[in-house]
């Protein structure tokens, strides 16, 4: 004889994984249980916001239980609607929840199991009493209010089914992302352009974790794009480029485990052409003038000649490498006034006074690299809500020595123009990368990069379920191989004064440190009020297929 049998579930909407088969029952009982797991599955669909799902659920369970009033209201509800050039079910959710609570909290129902009466009964703690064949197939319901507020939440969801559509604040969930590529790669199908451009995305405020949908989701501006002539996606609304999976695949990988942690680049001179440049400018140095600057500049250039390109924490033959890379060349010739940035950011030698420009010794060796910016990461109390908060560059400087022998020592300090300088341009990076694409490229990959580290430091993927997969395994997600230079020719430029000269020669990179960041407590801030964000970024009320959709 089976005897009731008594279990205790905290977890609202788990669903209970254990079998029922090997237990004896007629059929009239197997049709009963797969018609109340029917429900339960509907039950859980609906509390994550998949009210598709669940309308089916329930009119399949009605259907098998011959009970066709249910089952019309059901398929009543379904009935598609027209949104935004699309069809989405968008109407009806406040019955359909009422049609679910119904069908999914009865006081009591009875089975005949092996000839034996198993009785089911549901209370406020979550208790239930059931043979083991009923226990099997059902999810314990400690009451409506998660069902009820996935309701509200749907009702009010933004159902924009157009991806070129300009969007303030769109949303993508990266483990759905992460598997909607997954089924393409297994179908041996080719990756579409809207999820190379993640959903047109072209800069990312917001982190949000949902774990009772199982999302980890990023959010910002977006809308149409096109391509330009080096294939990057450039927003039509914003004329940045596009967040681009390859970076997203690349530094999930740098941040997973066993990964790099970081990423630094850096396009340093020979320690034996700096030692013959600096023997050069010692024994030369009386001859530079205004008339001889332009070939002076032109022999220390080609005795300097190819500097070494360093690249640490993503591939050599990554996007990722050679944005940084391009970003670190250019930021350079910035610097030595041989590229010219937006107003207000002046080189070198436009800061130099004339002190420093008396004082200076014929070869100042200079510093500069790009490094992790953000004026904060502010954070909601729960933890689920992270906002990224001022640019994600900022330019850092040194002062170094140069020894005869070409050796270059770090001083741990900057002079008063060489601080300025990285100062201005960390100032004038938002202006610099409306102007220069490369730099908005960095900024949208410094962006990954701390979601990625957000992801890992925080075990933000243990708390919603998510393991990525396809874009961890190196024999899953396939990323673009870019022709990245090991060696890049030197930039030098020089600035004649009155009474003396500057010979400039630049070192530097890119460093992506993130976890310096994420342990400053002055930079990763609670914000009480980013709590109300969520609920507008919520994927409750999409359909669990859809990776991407806008805000409310």
């Amino acid at each position: 004889m089976l005897r009731p049998f008594l279990f205790t579930l905290t977890i609202a909407s788990a669903m209970l994984s254990f079998s029922a088969s090997g237990i004896a029952g007629d059929s009239k009982t197997d049709t009963a249980l797969k018609a109340e797991q029917l429900k339960m599955q509907a039950r859980v669909a609906a509390e994550q916001g998949d009210f598709v799902t669940a309308a089916n659920k329930v009119r399949d369970a009605a259907t098998l239980s011959g009970d066709h009033r249910t089952a019309a209201r059901a398929k009543e509800l379904l009935a598609p609607v027209s949104v935004n050039g699309g069809s989405q079910f968008a109407t009806g959710v406040g019955e359909l929840t009422t049609l679910i609570m119904e069908q999914t909290s009865p006081p009591a129902k009875w089975f005949t199991v092996d000839g034996e009466g198993g009785q089911m009964t549901f209370n406020s703690q979550g208790v239930f009493v059931a043979a083991p064949a009923v226990l099997a197939s059902l999810a314990t319901i400690k009451d409506d209010s998660h069902l009820l507020k996935a309701a509200e939440l749907a009702k009010n969801a933004n159902h924009n089914l157009d991806i070129r559509t300009t969007s303030a604040l769109r949303m993508v969930s990266l483990p759905r992302l992460e598997a909607h590529v997954a089924k393409l790669i297994e179908d041996g199908q080719a990756i579409p352009d809207d999820a190379r451009a993640i959903a047109g995305i072209s800069r990312i405020d917001f982190l949000f974790v949902f774990p009772e949908t199982g999302d980890i989701v990023i959010g910002g501006p977006a809308g149409d794009w096109s391509v330009d002539g080096q294939g990057r996606k450039i927003s039509s609304q914003t004329k940045r480029p596009t967040l681009n999976l390859d970076d997203l695949v690349t530094l999930t990988r740098t941040f997973s485990k066993g990964g790099a942690d970081g990423f630094v680049c850096t396009i340093d001179p020979k320690q034996a052409h700096v030692a013959a440049v600096q023997d050069f400018v010692n024994k030369n140095r009386k001859t530079l003038n205004a008339k001889t600057a332009a070939t002076f500049t032109q022999e220390v250039e080609q005795r300097l000649g190819l500097q070494n390109v360093l690249v640490r924490g993503v591939p050599q033959d990554s996007r990722v490498a050679s944005v940084i890379v391009d970003a670190d060349y250019r930021m350079k010739e910035i610097g030595i006034g041989k590229r010219q940035g937006p107003a207000g950011m002046k080189s070198y030698f436009d800061l130099l006074t004339r002190s420093e420009q008396r004082g200076s010794n014929g070869m100042d060796a200079l510093r500069w690299w790009m490094a992790v910016g953000y004026d904060a990461i502010n954070v909601s109390p729960d933890g689920k809500v992270f906002e990224f908060n001022g640019t994600a560059i900022q330019c850092l400087s040194e002062d170094q020595v140069v020894g005869k022998n070409g050796t270059r020592n770090a001083t741990g300090k900057a002079s008063r123009a060489n601080a300025k300088f990285a100062e201005l341009f960390t100032k004038h990076l938002p202006e610099l990368a409306a102007q220069d694409v490369v730099f908005a490229d960095l900024e949208n990959i410094f962006d990954l990069a701390m979601v990625s580290a957000l992801v890992q430091t925080y075990g933000l993927g243990q708390r919603v379920g998510w393991a990525p997969q396809a874009f961890v395994a190196r024999d899953g997600f396939t990323t673009e191989s870019v022709d990245v230079p090991e060696e890049l020719m030197t930039a030098a430029h020089f600035r004649v004064y009155d009474g003396g000269s500057v010979v400039i020669q630049v070192a530097g990179g890119v460093r992506a440190d993130v976890s310096e960041l994420l342990n400053d407590r002055n930079r990763m801030k609670t914000v009480d009020s980013l709590t109300a964000e969520a609920p507008k970024a919520s994927p409750i009320g999409q359909q669990n297929a859809r990776w991407w959709w806008d805000a409310k």
